[in-house]
């Protein structure tokens, strides 16, 4: 496999409802021509291909040095190219913009900070920098432009992530997820502490009329696992009739993938959204899955680093110390070692892994180097991680 010459982090941008949209590659301090070789190459992996239903937002730092061809070098009609409002206010270089804009190019303005007049007239999608909170003068420019699909990036907790909702903007992107806001209620805690008991009984293999018993407490547990055995992703054409039919269409180990995964999947307040954590911790199992496969693991510890992915962020979901959420489920001490130590090869992935969808870090090509992984190892793992959160999101 041919190596690349870039190694990107990829920032998730999610709808309202939490819902996997688009990716924003974070080229760091990469020159204009690496990106643009960057793309070129991931459009000979099938990245595009691989993630059909995703749109790629692409920070364009100088539009003077933007080759007029780009639309035949790459799938016009899946990338957002998002351009600085300094930039766009450039009469000289508006032609430029409309160019791209004719070649299939989705124009966002970035770093929009008009308080009066747009500084571009064609100007339909904003994105607004989230990290000091919302700025009261968006909500004007909601209204101004009501058709668009406005983006607020940088959005750094569950607070802000409401204040962008409320104002109007559609698209998400930040570390809200990782802070959310404090209100678990007793319910809550009642039901995901089923949830780790089922994950306990499949783990030991338990009989499956004690994993029926405790299915039939929840009636929103019971919901979620008679809708995913019914679900596209399984294509089951036998109507299920009872419990334990379900369990054995999904079978155990299917079943224990996503009972981890529903530990995550209660709906937040915000209409109905998907819990944003849910998504992270979806891209944490798949990830650390295919780093696994990549590295020679066998499917033992392919599942395991599965596990270990789903499992790094029961801390911020139960919000008590991880030591204490992982002790009721008796795992393997190289697995405890990796989610509390960061510890052997599960461990290192899991560093990297909790790089790989943030902002991007120098260290990252050297957690590459340590693991022997390429550098299309990497991305190969990446789209993975992110077609199963995305299948992920439209079954929940």
């Amino acid at each position: 496999m041919t190596q690349s010459t870039v190694i990107t982090t990829f920032l998730p941008v999610f709808n309202q409802q939490q819902q996997l949209l688009a990716l924003c590659p974070d080229f760091a301090a990469l020159d204009q021509d690496a990106v643009i070789a960057a793309l070129q190459h991931w459009k000979q992996l099938e990245l595009f291909e691989q993630l059909p239903t995703l749109n790629w937002m692409v920070h364009v730092r100088d539009l003077s040095l933007l080759p007029t061809d780009l639309h035949q070098r790459l799938p016009a009609n899946k990338i957002m190219l998002c351009i600085p409002e300094q930039v766009c206010q450039d009469q000289e270089l508006q032609t430029r913009l409309k160019h791209f804009a004719r070649s299939g190019f989705r124009i966002y303005t970035d770093d929009f900070q008009s308080v009066s007049d747009l500084a571009w007239s064609d100007t339909r999608d904003i994105v607004i920098d989230s990290q000091a909170g919302v700025p009261f003068s968006a909500k004007l420019w909601m209204l101004r432009l009501p058709q668009g699909q406005h983006w607020a990036k940088n959005v750094g907790t569950a607070a802000v992530l409401e204040q962008a909702v409320m104002t109007g903007f559609k698209l998400f992107s930040g570390d809200y997820a990782f802070h959310p806001a404090k209100n678990n209620s007793a319910a809550d805690s009642s039901a995901k502490t089923r949830l780790l008991k089922l994950l306990g009984l499949v783990a030991r293999d338990a009989d499956s009329k004690e994993l029926e018993d405790l299915f039939k407490q929840d009636a929103n547990l019971s919901y979620l696992l008679f809708r995913l055995v019914s679900s596209a992703a399984f294509a089951q054409t036998v109507k299920v009739s009872n419990f334990g039919q379900a369990i054995n269409l999904l079978g155990r180990r299917q079943l224990q993938r996503w009972l981890q995964l529903l530990l995550y999947a209660k709906q937040s307040d915000q209409g109905g959204a998907l819990n944003p954590l849910m998504a992270r911790a979806a891209f944490r199992a798949a990830m650390m899955e295919a780093l696994a496969q990549r590295m020679g693991f066998n499917r033992d510890m392919s599942d395991g680093a599965f596990m270990v992915g789903m499992f790094s962020l029961l801390d911020t979901l139960f919000t008590s110390p991880l030591a204490e959420v992982l002790q009721p489920l008796s795992l393997q001490e190289d697995y405890v070692a990796a989610l509390l130590q960061r510890s052997g090869p599960l461990g290192r992935c899991l560093q990297l892994t909790e790089m790989a969808d943030r902002h991007y870090q120098a260290t990252l090509r050297g957690m590459l180097t340590e693991l022997a992984l390429s550098d299309d190892d990497y991305l190969l793992s990446v789209t993975h991680a992110f077609a199963w959160v995305n299948q992920v999101c439209k079954d929940m």
